[in-house]
C-alpha cells in the first residue's frame, strides 16, 4: 500500500484515493526529520533512538523522554501493523525510514532541474504555497528550530530558482509565474529590496503598479487591521494626518527605468567579535571560532548589512581599545560573544548609543557542536539580520532630526529610574521629542510608560493617568504596528485598568513581535503575577533577566512579587535587596517581613512608606490593584495589616 506524506501545510498521511490515514503525529514528524537527513546528506542509515527522543521532546535532562519514545514507538508499530506497511523501522537502539514505502512532497524539492528553469520554478511554487509543517500541535524547542531552519532553506531554494528563471521569462504566463514566486518570498521577507524590485517590474508589465503600492502598504500596516484590542480610532486618524503630511512615498515605487540616479543609503556595518579564551583546552573553545565564522559567512549573503571580515573582527576583539577601532572603522553594530560554562552568550550592541538591542544564551550542552554548528550559526544569523533590520527602521525614521533623537535618549535614560522627579523629567524629554517628530512611536510608547510608573509610585489610584497611558500606547501602535514597545505599554495600561485578559493578549503580541525584547517579557511576567499565575511569571522574568543580566529595578521588583505570591518571602526579600533603589518596593518589603514574623523590620519599612506617602490606605490601594483571584488580594491585605498599615 503506497501512501503519500504531505508536510507543507497540514502534516498528514493520505492513501491512493486521497483520503486521510490516521497515524501518530510524532511518527509523521520523525519521518519528515529522517527523510530530510536522507535527502540532504544521503543519511539513510540508522538514527539513534536517544537523539530522536531529544529532537521530539527537547528534554535531554529528563529521563521520561525515553519512556515517551517507547510509548510512541509502540503506537507507531501497532498502526503500521494495521496498515500492513512499514514507514519506520525500529531496532533496539535506533530507527530508520523505509523511503520506498511512501511518497512525499519533500521529494519535489530534491528533484533535478530536468524540465528547464521555468518548469523547475513552477514545481517549487506549487509545493511551497504553504509553510512547511504549518499546523503542528506539539513542538519542542529543537523541533521549532529545525522547522525554522527548513523554511529558511526552502525559501533559499525558491530564491535561487527565481534568479535562474528570471532571464528566461518572456510570455505573460512566465511573468505571472515570476510574480507568484516573488509574492511567496515577499510573504516571508517583505523588506528584501530585490524581491520588491521584481514585484514592481512584474506589476508594471501588467499595468498594475498601483497594486504593488497597495501590497507594500498592506505589509507595513498588516498588524493594524489584524488586531482587535481597543485601538484608539481618533489616534489613528491623527497619526495618519501626520504621515500624509510628512512622509514621502517609498523609494521602491520610483520608476526603475527613468534614467535617473539614486543616492543609496550606506549599509550599516556589523562586526562579530569572537569570544575570548579561544586558546583554552577542549573541543568547545576550538569550535566556537568556526561557529562565529559560519555566522559571518551567512550574513555576507544579505543585502541589508555590511559585515566586517573575521580577520579584522579578531584583531578588534584582541585590541586594548576596542571602542576606538569600532569608531575608526565606522561600525554601527557589534555582536559581543562570551564563552561560559558550556554556553555561548551573545549580545548585539548599537555602537553609537552603547545600547544592547538583543541578547541570547545558547546552551551548547544540548548540541553536538560538530554536527549542529551550522544549525546554531543559521539561527544566530537569522536573529541578527532581523534585529538589525528592525533597529535600522527605527533609526532611519529619525535621521536628520538630531534634536528629537537627543530628547528621546534623555527620556529613555530617566524613565528607567523609579522616582517621581526622574519620571516627570523623562516625560518632558519625550514631549520635546514629539514636538520635533509627532509620529515617532518609541517616544509615544515612552510617554505611556511615564504615566503608568507615576500611577504606581503615587499609589493614589488615579485612573486619569492610566487613561493617558492607554491613549499614548494606542498612538504608538498606530504610528508603528511593528514596534513591540507599543503593545507592551498597552498591555501594562490594560493591566492596571483591570482588563487582565486584554493585557495578556497585548503582551503576548509584543513577545511575538520581538521574542528577545527583555523589557516586554518582564512586563508580561508582571501581568502574569496579577493574573494569579506567579509560577508562570517566574519563568518569564527569569527569561527577561537572562536576556538583560544587569537587570533594571523593575525586573527584580516583579520577581519579588512573584515569589511573594508563591509564599517564598525570603526569596522575595533577596530580590529586593539586589535592587539599586529599594524604595519603590518598601511596601512589599514590609509585607514580606510581616509574613516571616519579623515585626521589627516590618514596622521599619512601614514607617518608610508612611514618610513618603502619609495618606496610604491599604483598602483603597487594593481596590485599584488588579488581581485575578481573591486569594492573592487577601494575602497582600493580611501581610500589610500585620506590618502595621
Amino acid at each position: 500500500m503506497k501512501l503519500r506524506l504531505e508536510s507543507f501545510g497540514e502534516l498528514r498521511l493520505i492513501d491512493l484515493a486521497g483520503q486521510p490515514v490516521a497515524f501518530p503525529e510524532k511518527g509523521l514528524l520523525a519521518i519528515c526529520y529522517l527523510l530530510d537527513r536522507y535527502l540532504q546528506n544521503g543519511a539513510g542509515s540508522e538514527y539513534p533512538r536517544s537523539a530522536l527522543a531529544r529532537f521530539l521532546w527537547d528534554s535531554h535532562d529528563n529521563p521520561d523522554i525515553m519512556a515517551n519514545l517507547r510509548k510512541t514507538i509502540s503506537r507507531i508499530q501497532a498502526r503500521q501493523t494495521e496498515l500492513g506497511t512499514e514507514l519506520l523501522i525500529f531496532t533496539a537502539t535506533g530507527v530508520r525510514i523505509k523511503s520506498d514505502a511512501f511518497v512525499c512532497d519533500l521529494f519535489e524539492l530534491a528533484k533535478p532541474d530536468g524540465g528547464g528553469a521555468l518548469e523547475n520554478l513552477r514545481r517549487l511554487v506549487a509545493v511551497l504555497r504553504q509553510d512547511f509543517l504549518a499546523v503542528l500541535a506539539d513542538q519542542s524547542v529543537s523541533t521549532q528550530q529545525w522547522i525554522a531552519g527548513q523554511r529558511d532553506r526552502h525559501m533559499a531554494i525558491l530564491v535561487d530558482a527565481l534568479k535562474t528563471a528570471l532571464p528566461t521569462a518572456r510570455s505573460r504566463e512566465d511573468i505571472s509565474l515570476i510574480k507568484e514566486a516573488a509574492l511567496r518570498i515577499f510573504r516571508d521577507a517583505p523588506d528584501d529590496e530585490n524581491i520588491r524590485r521584481i514585484l514592481v517590474e512584474a506589476y508594471e508589465s501588467e499595468g498594475q503598479l498601483e497594486n504593488a503600492r497597495r501590497l507594500f502598504e498592506a505589509s507595513r500596516h498588516g498588524l493594524e487591521s489584524a488586531l482587535d484590542i481597543g485601538l484608539d480610532v481618533q489616534a489613528l486618524r491623527e497619526v495618519r494626518k501626520v504621515f500624509a503630511g510628512s512622509q514621502s512615498p517609498p523609494s521602491v515605487m520610483e520608476p526603475l527605468s527613468d534614467g535617473g540616479s539614486r543616492v543609496a543609503r550606506p549599509l550599516p556595518r556589523l562586526v562579530l567579535l569572537p569570544p575570548g579564551g579561544m586558546d583554552a583546552a577542549g573541543a568547545l573553545p576550538m569550535l566556537c571560532g568556526p561557529l562565529i565564522e559560519d555566522v559571518t559567512i551567512g550574513l555576507c549573503a544579505l543585502n541589508t548589512v555590511s559585515v566586517v571580515a573575521p580577520h579584522t573582527a579578531a584583531r578588534i576583539a584582541g585590541h586594548a581599545d576596542k571602542a576606538e577601532l569600532i569608531l575608526r572603522h565606522s561600525i554601527s553594530y557589534v555582536l559581543d560573544t562570551r564563552l561560559t560554562d558550556h554556553a555561548l552568550f551573545v549580545q548585539l550592541i548599537h555602537a553609537s548609543g552603547d545600547e544592547v538591542i538583543w541578547a541570547e544564551r545558547f546552551n551548547l550542552e544540548k548540541y553536538d557542536l560538530i554536527s549542529h554548528r551550522r544549525d546554531i550559526a543559521q539561527r544566530i544569523a537569522r536573529e541578527l539580520a532581523g534585529q538589525v533590520r528592525r533597529h535600522e527602521t527605527m533609526r532611519h525614521s529619525f535621521e536628520g532630526n538630531s534634536a528629537a533623537y537627543h530628547s528621546y535618549l534623555l527620556g529613555l535614560r530617566d524613565v528607567k529610574r523609579l522616582s517621581l522627579p526622574d519620571i516627570r523629567r523623562s516625560r518632558k524629554a519625550f514631549r520635546e521629542a514629539l514636538q520635533h517628530s509627532a509620529h515617532f512611536a518609541p517616544a509615544l510608547s515612552g510617554l505611556s510608560r511615564t504615566f503608568v510608573v507615576e500611577w504606581l509610585l503615587t499609589a493614589r489610584g488615579d485612573r486619569e493617568l492610566l487613561g493617558l497611558a492607554e491613549d499614548y500606547a494606542n498612538r504608538a501602535i498606530v504610528a508603528d504596528p511593528s514596534l513591540a514597545a507599543g503593545f507592551r505599554e498597552l498591555g501594562v495600561a490594560k493591566l492596571y485598568l483591570g482588563d487582565i485578559d486584554e493585557s495578556l493578549l497585548a503582551l503576548k503580541l509584543a513577545e511575538e513581535l520581538s521574542p528577545h525584547y527583555a523589557d516586554g517579557i518582564a512586563s508580561y511576567a508582571d501581568t502574569l503575577v496579577h493574573a494569579s499565575r506567579p509560577a508562570d511569571a517566574l519563568i518569564k522574568i527569569d527569561r527577561a533577566i537572562s536576556l538583560n543580566p544587569l537587570s533594571p529595578t523593575d525586573y527584580l521588583w516583579t520577581a519579588a512579587g512573584a515569589n511573594f505570591a508563591l509564599g517564598h518571602y525570603t526569596e522575595a526579600l533577596e530580590q529586593i535587596s539586589a535592587m539599586d533603589d529599594r524604595t519603590p518596593a518598601d511596601r512589599l518589603s514590609a509585607a514580606c517581613w510581616a509574613m516571616l514574623g519579623d515585626m521589627k523590620n516590618a514596622r521599619l519599612y512601614m514607617r518608610k512608606v508612611r514618610e513618603i506617602y502619609p495618606d496610604f490606605d491599604v483598602d483603597k490601594w487594593l481596590s485599584v490593584v488588579p488581581f485575578k483571584e481573591q486569594w492573592q488580594k487577601e494575602q497582600y491585605r493580611e501581610a500589610l495589616r500585620r506590618a502595621g498599615f
